[in-house]
């Protein structure tokens, strides 16, 4: 009787401790930040219970619930099995995403947008000092190339707002003798230059107050054309009473000021122009005259 009388208390003691329990308390104490899929930061779950660790460059944080290691952005950079990337110190960038090491943050430099332009080689970022391919568009130009190398800086722009597109238009290649030979220098780009200079062969046109041999007309671009990006600047060279010492060949360059072109040649023209002389109207009347008096001449003695 005495045995029965102690089990019955010790069932009591122990019911009593199950019904105090409550379940809630251990859901909440134990399970806080416990990682469900089984994987650690910087791992993702890939089938049941295995993982993958990210690689360099990449990473995953397990309360995100990736299915795949992100990649680091630009100016950022990871080891193998990174929860997170880590920033480049202040004044530091990479040039590539996916930087898989602190070694990879060095000083950038940004390769600006230029129009006009077929392809950038880097196209967006190069290391401080690095260079640039600037390849234009077909008919454009940069200094007296479709193509130029160009130092990128930081601290100075070495760049041309666009390639540029230099061409004598609307001329004749033959002038007669005594007319005047007018060819006109068209230039289409996205920025002004600051004159437009005209050569007879390699040397530069100087006009004088009282010149008697050509007139030059300059309209330079102050206002974008309807496209929102061109600026077009014209300048006209009219040749007067044109002659044989006036045949040669004719050309006009863009001259533009620091930086945008402080280590390029003058802007050339595409089209060199060679004028040929050619009789005019009226010597070849006088010509005729002259024949068709030996004719009578001729006609007389015989």
């Amino acid at each position: 009787m005495k045995k029965l009388g102690f089990l019955f208390i010790l069932v009591i003691v122990h019911c009593t401790r199950v019904e105090s329990f409550d379940p809630s308390d251990f859901d909440s104490a134990e399970t806080e930040n416990v990682d469900t899929s089984g994987c650690l930061p910087g791992q993702i779950q890939i089938s049941g219970d295995s993982c993958l660790e990210c690689s360099a460059g990449t990473y995953a944080n397990t309360d995100d619930d990736l299915q795949e290691c992100s990649t680091c952005s630009y100016d950022t950079y990871s080891g193998d099995e990174a929860a997170e990337c880590t920033a480049c110190d202040s004044g530091l960038g990479t040039l590539e995403e996916e930087s898989g090491d602190v070694s990879d943050c060095i000083e950038v430099c940004m390769v600006p947008n230029i129009e006009f332009v077929d392809s950038l080689s880097p196209e967006s970022r190069v290391a401080e000092g690095g260079n640039v391919q600037i390849i234009c568009k077909d008919g454009y130009y940069y200094g007296n190339s479709g193509s130029q190398t160009v130092a990128c800086s930081s601290s100075t722009n070495n760049f041309p707002a666009s390639c540029r597109k230099v061409t004598i238009s609307d001329t004749e290649s033959s002038v007669k003798a005594g007319d005047n030979g007018v060819l006109s220098c068209v230039v289409e780009a996205h920025d002004i230059g600051t004159a437009i200079q005209w050569f007879k062969n390699d040397s530069a046109i100087a006009l004088t107050s009282d010149d008697t041999a050509y007139t030059i007309v300059t309209s330079l671009a102050t206002d974008f054309e309807d496209d929102s990006v061109t600026k077009k600047s014209t300048s006209t060279l009219t040749i007067l009473d044109f002659d044989s010492a006036d045949v040669a060949s004719y050309f006009c360059r863009v001259i533009y000021s620091d930086p945008i072109l402080s280590d390029q040649s003058p802007e050339q023209a595409l089209k060199i122009l060679d004028i040929t002389e050619t009789p005019s109207k009226a010597h070849i009347a006088s010509e005729a005259a002259s024949l068709q008096l030996i004719i009578y001449l001729l006609l007389l003695i015989s």
